[in-house]
């Protein structure tokens, strides 16, 4: 080979290097270009959608008694949507951006039980459950009891939000005939197994101590507060969790979840079956490739580059690999 022709190569190799740079610098700034604009639009429709919601909230101390539970189930609905907007959106959202936008959406809902609880005139909240022999059918509807005339109560937060409070050691469960789509809450339980066979819009867990929750499919969120000591095993769109200590998650998650003022916190991957659980899964809409058992995302954590102190992955000795013994004492 010439020097001549050897030259050559080597410049026309300079020349190729140098227009593949620019080719990635130029890819490179065109996803920067599209992720902005993505964003912006983003921005842009959510303010709308906020202010939306916002405003129905303005509207509520000039609305008739009357109208306003299904007034409350509309606001619902719509912070539901917005919450999906923005977990559907995650992937291109800067971190910071999607923190943001969440707290947003988590302040609205705030507001909108809060509102519910001053306007809205409700039964105390508190269900009864009596704990039946072995030898009885031990079937029995744990949101309705008859009173002394015979009739019916369902004895309900309001038309949606119902569930379990201030039990101590006892086994509760509902299907999925009385959990579709509403909004499930247990609060006040101590040395509680409860069971939730049904696919649910969202769940609240409030100042649950050493109890057991097996849950089904949760379209929406989980929301975990002052929870000690406990195994939850969930599947969900969104998991939020605060004040919470000593808790084992076997989670399914499909957008990052959050911990905020949480310690000895661990997960594991969601482990739950049951008949039906398939097709509970597809009722949900929930994604089973997409999950973040192991990608919790800690509030009072800022270091990007060390992790978390507060929650760790349960390692796989010590996970319990199936809960068929915890169902079998559940009442059918």
């Amino acid at each position: 080979m010439s020097e001549k022709t050897a030259v050559l190569e080597r410049l026309s190799r300079r020349e190729a290097q140098r227009i593949e740079k620019l080719q990635k610098a130029h890819k490179a700034r065109e996803d920067v270009d599209a992720t902005n604009e993505n964003e912006e639009y983003f921005s842009g429709a959510f303010k709308i959608r906020a202010e939306n919601v916002e405003q129905l909230l303005s509207q509520i101390p000039t609305l008739e008694t009357n109208i306003l539970p299904a007034h409350f189930d509309n606001i619902k609905r719509e912070v539901n949507e917005l919450q999906k907007f923005v977990v559907t959106s995650s992937f291109f959202l800067k971190e910071f951006n999607l923190r943001k936008f969440l707290a947003i959406v988590q302040n609205l809902q705030s507001k909108c039980y809060e509102l519910e609880d001053r306007y809205v005139p409700r039964k105390k909240f508190g269900f009864t459950r009596k704990k039946l022999p072995k030898s009885h059918s031990q079937k029995q509807d744990s949101l309705d009891e008859n009173d002394a005339t015979g009739k019916v109560d369902s004895n309900k937060w309001d038309e949606k939000l119902f569930g379990f409070d201030s039990k101590e050691s006892q086994v509760l469960t509902l299907n999925n005939d009385e959990l579709f789509q509403r909004d499930v809450a247990l609060r006040n339980l101590k040395n509680c197994t409860i069971g939730l066979k049904g696919v649910m819009a969202t769940l609240h867990l409030t100042n649950l101590e050493n109890c057991i929750v097996l849950s089904g499919p949760v379209t929406s969120s989980v929301f975990m507060d002052k929870c000690i000591n406990c195994r939850i095993v969930t599947a969900c769109q969104q998991l939020r969790m605060h004040s919470s200590i000593k808790c084992d998650i076997y989670l399914h998650v499909t957008s990052k979840g959050i911990i905020e003022d949480c310690s000895q916190i661990r997960t594991a991957p969601y482990n739950l079956e049951y008949d039906d659980m398939e097709k509970h899964f597809n009722m949900s809409s929930l994604d089973r490739n997409s999950n973040n058992w192991d990608n919790l995302d800690d509030f009072n954590w800022l270091a990007p580059d060390v992790p978390s102190p507060n929650w760790s992955i349960l390692e796989s000795a010590h996970r319990i690999p199936s809960w068929s013994e915890v169902w079998s004492k559940l009442p059918s």
